[in-house]
């Protein structure tokens, strides 16, 4: 939590300008954060990387998030990275949409219960 008063606009780094998502999928599963950080710092500044873990297995999903400080760089690491050969698999890299409402993303997540 954020406590005291910071004055001023401009040169806050945690909660302002936000920084943009790539989703990075076909991520095998020996690719650590590092691996990520470094291949795709070449290209600018990255502010944070996430590989989701199953929950109960604790295996990554195959997938991974790269966060840029800006679009221009994250444009430039899509058009770079994309079918960049790493770990002997071929990521595919996208723009991660904020808006998460497409149909698989929804199935598998949520409550397990029977039908």
């Amino acid at each position: 939590g954020g406590g005291g008063r910071r004055g001023g606009r401009g040169m806050r780094r945690d909660d302002g300008p936000p920084g943009v998502s790539l989703l990075v999928r076909n991520v095998s599963p020996d690719i650590t954060p590092d691996d990520l950080q470094m291949a795709f710092g070449r290209i600018g500044e990255v502010r944070d990387v996430y590989i989701p873990r199953d929950f109960h297995s604790q295996q990554p999903k195959g997938f991974a998030f790269i966060e840029y400080a800006t679009p221009d760089q994250a444009r430039e690491a899509r058009d770079e990275m994309d079918k960049f050969l790493m770990k002997g698999r071929e990521l595919e890299v996208v723009f991660a949409q904020e808006k998460r409402k497409t149909p698989n993303e929804m199935r598998g997540r949520g409550v397990d219960g029977g039908s």
